[in-house]
């Protein structure tokens, strides 16, 4: 089942018949995302099972944060008023699963600004269950890259109240095409973009105990500069740079994509949502985001069955392997020299509380396997390693930097 559904900021034409053309295949949506409650009421008139997600738009959001970081009270006081513009038609239609709080672009590099969306997030949270009991809530909506990956203890609160009231990060998930050259299946974007959410955030969230549902609330191909990297949001698939329409293209990342999101932790353990594909009309500037009915009807024959859509452009990695620079090279050489033949294997010198880091890491990947650690300084840069053999599984060295898994090598 694809993990696709539809991001409705403005309708496109007949979605609601190839909703229904999908449920009565068997094969509904996964998930729906709309600006206008009535859209969640006729999407769970068609399909129960599809869950539904209602963000309200709003263009002056600043304000809200700005008074969330005074106080708790303050920060009550603004996520009600946001809660209170919309929470009669919620309430009154009561066809709404989830809802999005303001759409906050958490910068990297900025703590103020990302306490102040942590701190309004937490009143949602908490105000929401109060004026809208029946809804759970989405927070922590930011766009790819955002934030960055030594900066993720500035969310262990929001994430354990999110995963307390039953609610989900709302991550969004573009992924960079570069003259229809996708970046889908390049492991260095996957861990920095579009799967980070996965590859790092949520193995972060896991190892500290907090198993959080997320909800790619924004998807799609979008530009970027000439390394790949300098993603550029405006620049959607239809884009000259970008896929430059090209439906076959666009619709095989898809299925790479649902490749990455079905092997993911939160995947294997249904965790994850789904992702709505963005979309929008000429009125706001996201031009090159449009779906037609064309490309909808395409990408409803694939959810029925995914034998319709082409294949990828290049298969995808098994697991995520990200680029490894030479200090890292140099770093994973020196460990594997330290090594000594112990009793259960081969060992390196463990220190308990790295230990612990890397057996939480076995936990995440579901390996069977008893795993050793070391730590090596190479120009002032920290990393730990760990080997792994018990006969039953292939054996895989990891390189951590700064506790966050940089990436392994698998041998045998």
């Amino acid at each position: 089942m694809s993990y696709f559904g539809l991001h409705l900021q403005t309708p496109v034409n007949d979605w609601d018949k190839e909703l229904i053309r999908a449920a009565e295949a068997g094969k509904p949506y996964r998930i729906v995302k709309t600006f206008w409650v009535e859209g969640a009421k006729t999407v769970k008139n068609i399909s129960q099972s599809t869950t539904t997600v209602f963000r309200h738009y709003i263009e002056h959001q600043q304000p809200y944060l700005d008074r969330a970081i005074i106080s708790e009270y303050e920060a009550n006081q603004a996520a009600d008023e946001y809660i209170l513009r919309f929470s009669d038609s919620v309430n009154q239609h009561g066809h709404v699963d989830y809802v999005e709080s303001l759409n906050e672009t958490y910068p990297s590099k900025d703590l103020l600004a990302q306490q102040k969306a942590v701190a309004f997030d937490r009143a949602f949270i908490r105000r929401l269950a109060v004026i809208c009991p029946n809804t759970r809530p989405v927070v922590y909506t930011a766009p790819p890259g955002n934030i960055d990956h030594d900066e993720y203890a500035v969310l262990l609160d929001l994430a354990r109240e999110c995963e307390a009231a039953g609610g989900a990060f709302g991550y969004h998930n573009y992924w960079s095409v570069v003259n229809k050259h996708s970046y889908v299946n390049s492991a260095g974007h996957a861990r920095d973009y579009h799967m980070r959410w996965a590859l790092t955030l949520d193995a972060f969230l896991v190892f500290r105990g907090i198993r959080l549902h997320h909800m790619l609330g924004e998807s799609g191909a979008i530009g970027a500069g000439p390394a790949g990297y300098w993603q550029k949001p405006n620049d959607g698939w239809r884009n000259s740079g970008v896929w430059d329409g090209d439906e076959n293209g666009y619709l095989s990342d898809l299925v790479s994509m649902d490749d990455w999101y079905k092997n993911s932790l939160a995947g294997r353990e249904g965790r994850l949502l789904g992702a709505t594909l963005f979309t929008s009309n000429v009125d706001v500037g996201w031009d090159d985001f449009i779906i037609e009915k064309p490309f909808l009807t395409r990408l409803t024959d694939y959810i029925i069955d995914s034998s319709t859509a082409p294949a990828p452009s290049q298969p995808p990695l098994p697991l995520p392997l990200p680029p490894v620079s030479d200090l890292e090279q140099r770093a994973w050489a020196v460990t594997v020299a330290m090594q000594e033949t112990g009793q259960d294997g081969i060992r390196l010198n463990a220190d308990a509380a790295i230990q612990q880091e890397i057996t939480a890491d076995n936990e995440i990947f579901g390996l069977d396997l008893q795993i050793v650690t070391s730590e090596v300084i190479i120009e002032g840069k920290t990393f730990q390693a760990a080997e792994s053999l018990t006969g039953k599984c292939p054996r895989r060295v990891y390189v951590w930097h700064r506790y966050e898994p940089l990436y392994w090598y698998e041998e045998g």
